[in-house]
């Protein structure tokens, strides 16, 4: 009588444990990916909004944009894009070269910038 419930069982089993496995690794590359979601980017500054930064990172054929972080909740709220922030990236010259610290949430977010040598021309 016992045997007949062994194979059901060792089924159950097999298949919590493959269950519970992928689970965690799913769990670790979701863990994986948003530490991939962050860096820091040496390059110039080939453009500029009012609200956004492109850099040219050595090595790259194009520049990528960057916008400061979300802060203060819905707009009606007071929240809007990082105020220090825009001001730093109002204050750096066009053809700059700066280290970006950028990290991603929705898209490339400014963490911290530094100029580290400042266009001349301008």
């Amino acid at each position: 009588m016992t045997r007949r419930w062994i194979a059901p069982l060792l089924a159950l089993g097999l298949v919590w444990a493959l269950t519970t496995g992928v689970h965690a690794e799913e769990q670790k590359s979701g863990e994986e990916q948003n530490k991939e979601k962050k860096g820091t980017v040496v390059g110039v500054v080939t453009a500029k909004g009012d609200n956004w930064i492109e850099v040219k990172a050595d090595g790259e054929e194009k520049g990528r944009r960057y916008v400061p972080h979300w802060v203060g909740g819905l707009p009606k709220d007071g929240g809007g894009l990082d105020k220090k922030m825009l001001a730093q990236i109002k204050m750096i010259p066009l053809k700059s070269r700066v280290r970006l610290e950028w990290s991603f949430q929705e898209r490339p977010r400014v963490e911290k910038i530094e100029v580290l040598k400042k266009n001349k021309e301008q």
